[in-house]
């Protein structure tokens, strides 16, 4: 039972600090993406951070619930 929770204490401070790195890179992303042609390469790319931070949000999500920890004030 200590192994338990020492695996689900450590997954949620991993999950809580992935998913704060995530949020600024969704940030970040979104602003690049205002600065630049909606239908150029870039934007594209952009586009493609987006959605693969917002996918590994919903892991961070998955493993703050496995934690306890999930709140459901997760932004990524």
């Amino acid at each position: 039972v200590q192994q338990l929770e020492s695996v689900r204490l450590l997954a949620g401070g991993v999950a809580h600090d992935f998913n704060n790195l995530l949020a600024a890179i969704l940030g970040f992303a979104g602003h690049a993406r205002a600065d630049v042609p909606a239908a150029s390469d870039a934007a594209h790319c952009l586009g493609e951070i987006e959605a693969a931070a917002t996918r590994a949000g919903e892991l961070c999500r998955q493993l703050l619930t496995f934690a306890g920890r999930n709140t459901g004030d997760t932004q990524a």
